[in-house]
């Protein structure tokens, strides 16, 4: 080896050695340059967002839906009551934020469940997409529909199936008026302020009456999730306060009784006790399907139901206005044998016809009832005799009356929208004698509504007591506590003599036992006291004739009146014929075990 070269060579070596080694070094100094000043842009620039989606992703703030109170019929068996359903929720914050991807899983959704698409983005549309609180999309989903969303969960970010609290009723249209329907607020609710989006509200009937008492108060979980969107484990809990129990007068027995009779009719049934105003039972026909408006509802649907000429909708009982008929025959007696314008002894020959100047008024039996007193008048429901009475009575003093039995006036009923029906105030002046006529047997300028008429007849059978009907007899906590109660109240007094009241009672139980208009209410056994009535329609068209509005009302038993039942028929034709064999009905329902027990042992 040559020692100069190989001295000559150490040096050359050592250079490249340590060229190689500042390369490196410079290397790692930029690698960790960057490295730093990603940690810098990450946590001091991005930190914010990244937080946000950290808890976004490990953080579901979960609300609890307060069970709804149960409505109780009056002797504690519910009249409604909740069970478990599944509900489609979207939870927007936890949806894409682009919109493609967005609009994908909603697709997705749509598909999967057969729901139209255009409803789930309305629904992402009523919010804020940064609210983590579930909006709610459908209720009602069946086992395989949760299992669809399970399935494809890891492509449904934001979308959940959530178990809550559904009301549930004996039958799809057991009292739907009475009751009402639950459904979540609207927008002129969320605009009060008491309500947040998606909470169930009372929408009509008890259910929005006693809304503030039913509705509970909700509670809620902050749940911490793994990156599937799976529970891991429960940070937070607040529990939920379940709504006051309602312990209302219906009879849930009376009430479907009162339901089958009326089934196929269009109209109201009233069943009433005399004694303290209690509402045993409310039916209005047509009724709406409770359940179908729990449930989601699209815009087509709610527009046949509520463009539904039979207007099933409308609480016939106290929101429908006719005119009273020969049910107005009573007041006429009243009203006549208090102020001393007519006497039972009275007569009339009834020919069936009755002139009054160029007019001539009919009666509604072909060549009329022959000679009778008002007691017969009364049974066979004889015009000929009231048109002459009532002008003996005069216009004045049958309206005063009318007012004193309280038509024309609310009855003090809760219930959303009762009509007051209508009392004619006449003047001075030109009040022409052929409206005083027609006002005798309840047709021409006077309107009342089923309830009213309930309230009437519950008047003659406990000697004019007039109670406001009560519906609520208390509500209660969940542990017992007592919230409200109702003991009733009386809102009005008929003063007339007790022989007179004795006279109607009697009149009207031959109307009812003794080959009058209501016999075909009669039951054996059971004393019935009651009154047709026929409200004709005024109509030109041929499709008005013979379409007139049947009325019943009774009470029974006559000597110590249990309950009273109004039934109207509407377009039903004759009282006699129609209404009165469904009031039989109902009596002979809420008396089966008396009358059973007569008829075996007679």
């Amino acid at each position: 080896m040559n020692p100069v070269f190989g001295h000559r060579g150490m040096p050359g070596r050592r250079d490249a050695a340590e060229r190689r080694v500042m390369a490196i070094a410079v290397v790692v100094t930029a690698v960790f340059v960057i490295i730093v000043g990603q940690l810098w842009y990450l946590q001091v620039l991005e930190g914010g967002r990244f937080l946000d989606a950290s808890d976004k992703n490990r953080i579901r703030i979960r609300p609890i839906a307060a069970p709804r109170g149960i409505l109780f019929d009056r002797h504690g068996t519910p009249l409604v009551d909740n069970r478990p359903a599944f509900t489609l929720s979207l939870i927007p914050r936890e949806l894409p934020r682009e919109s493609a991807s967005r609009d994908a899983v909603l697709g997705r959704v749509a598909s999967l469940l057969r729901i139209p698409y255009q409803e789930l983005q309305d629904a992402v549309a009523r919010v804020q997409l940064d609210s983590f609180l579930p909006v709610r999309v459908r209720r009602g989903l069946t086992l395989g529909d949760v299992a669809k969303v399970e399935e494809w969960k890891l492509e449904l970010p934001g979308v959940i199936a959530e178990v809550e609290p559904q009301r549930v009723y004996p039958t799809s249209r057991f009292a739907a008026h009475l009751l009402g329907y639950v459904r979540e607020a609207n927008d002129d609710q969320l605009r009060q302020g008491r309500y947040r989006r998606g909470e169930m509200v009372g929408q009509s009937g008890l259910e929005r009456l006693l809304d503030d008492y039913l509705r509970g108060q909700d509670g809620g979980e902050r749940i911490e999730v793994d990156a599937m969107g799976r529970p891991v484990r429960v940070i937070q809990q607040s529990e939920p306060h379940a709504g006051a129990q309602v312990i209302t007068t219906v009879d849930r027995r009376i009430q479907e009784a009162t339901e089958r009779a009326m089934e196929g009719n269009a109209g109201a049934a009233v069943v009433m006790d005399p004694r303290n105003g209690d509402l045993l039972a409310m039916v209005s026909t047509p009724a709406f399907a409770l359940d179908r408006f729990t449930e989601t509802i699209d815009r087509n649907a709610w527009l046949r139901v509520v463009q539904d000429p039979r207007f099933p909708l409308m609480n016939r009982a106290v929101q429908g206005q006719y005119a009273p008929a020969s049910i107005f025959k009573i007041l006429v007696a009243a009203a006549g044998l208090q102020e001393g314008s007519i006497t039972p002894a009275d007569s009339t020959h009834c020919t069936g016809e009755f002139r009054l100047g160029n007019a001539t008024f009919r009666d509604w039996k072909e060549g009329g009832h022959g000679t009778v007193d008002l007691k017969r008048a009364i049974m066979h429901s004889c015009n000929i005799y009231f048109y002459q009475a009532g002008l003996k009575v005069g216009v004045a003093t049958l309206l005063r009356y009318a007012s004193a039995f309280g038509f024309g006036a609310s009855t003090g009923i809760e219930l959303q929208g009762e009509k007051f029906g209508l009392v004619p105030r006449p003047a001075r002046r030109g009040w022409p004698l052929g409206e005083t006529v027609n006002l005798s047997i309840g047709q021409g300028p006077v309107l009342v509504t089923p309830t009213q008429v309930a309230r009437f007849m519950a008047a003659v059978a406990n000697g004019g007591v007039l109670w406001r009907p009560r519906i609520v007899q208390r509500i209660e906590r969940p542990d017992g506590g007592l919230l409200y109660s109702d003991a009733g109240q009386v809102n009005g007094h008929v003063e007339l003599s007790p022989i007179v009241w004795e006279f109607l009672r009697r009149s009207l139980w031959a109307a009812v036992n003794d080959g009058g208009t209501g016999a075909g209410a009669r039951i054996p056994g059971l004393d019935i006291a009651g009154k047709t009535g026929t409200a004709q329609i005024i109509g030109k068209s041929k499709a008005a004739l013979g379409q007139d509005h049947a009325w019943f009302a009774a009470f029974a038993p006559v000597k110590d009146p249990e309950v009273v039942v109004v039934v109207l028929a509407e377009r039903g034709g004759k009282g006699g014929e129609v209404a009165a064999p469904i009031a039989r009905q109902i009596l002979n329902a809420i008396f089966f075990e008396k009358v059973a027990a007569i008829e075996i042992g007679g």
